[in-house]
């Protein structure tokens, strides 16, 4: 028997009292599918991915979210590496976002579960950045069921976010260093 069966599920109002109360206060952990989940340590090149991207956004800091949640449906509350989201409430996270990035170091299988919520939650453009593979998976075309189109990019292959004010790259020059 699964270990998943015997545990208790976390609701998203759950999740939030327990962050509000500060609960959870120095643990580096995102609600997934109800269960608190680890979030990997950055490394070094981790971190420039991110600033990289940053950089890129940065035309868009209204919307520029780091290591932000998203409350993206019921017992998901991921904080992705990057989003681009409005804000229409400021007493909630956002539910949704023009772009989401997950940089992905020994994560992959964790972040490749979430394209699923990200699809769901109408998040039209989600890019899960391979760090040991320097690509970049982009998914686009949000279905109930997932992406419609993944495709693996790399080298000179243009990374273009979608949203107006963003600089679009390539591959290669996300990952230089």
């Amino acid at each position: 028997m699964a270990l998943e069966q015997y545990a208790h599920r976390l609701s998203t109002a759950e999740y939030d009292r327990m962050v509000d109360s500060g609960a959870l206060e120095g643990l580096r952990v995102e609600l997934l599918d109800g269960l608190l989940v680890d979030m990997s340590p950055q490394g070094e090149r981790h971190a420039l991915v991110i600033q990289r991207l940053m950089q890129l956004c940065g035309a868009r800091l209204e919307v520029l979210r780091v290591q932000m949640p998203l409350a993206v449906a019921e017992g998901w509350t991921p904080e992705p590496d990057i989003a681009l989201a409005e804000r229409p409430d400021p007493d909630h996270h956002p539910t949704t976002a023009m772009l989401v990035v997950e940089v992905a170091v020994s994560s992959h299988a964790i972040d490749r579960r979430k394209a699923a919520v990200y699809a769901r939650a109408g998040v039209p453009r989600y890019w899960l950045v391979d760090f040991p593979a320097q690509t970049v998976i982009e998914h686009t075309e949000p279905e109930p069921d997932g992406y419609g189109v993944i495709a693996p990019l790399s080298g000179d292959a243009p990374l273009d976010a979608g949203v107006p004010g963003v600089e679009v790259t390539s591959v290669s020059a996300l990952f230089a260093v």
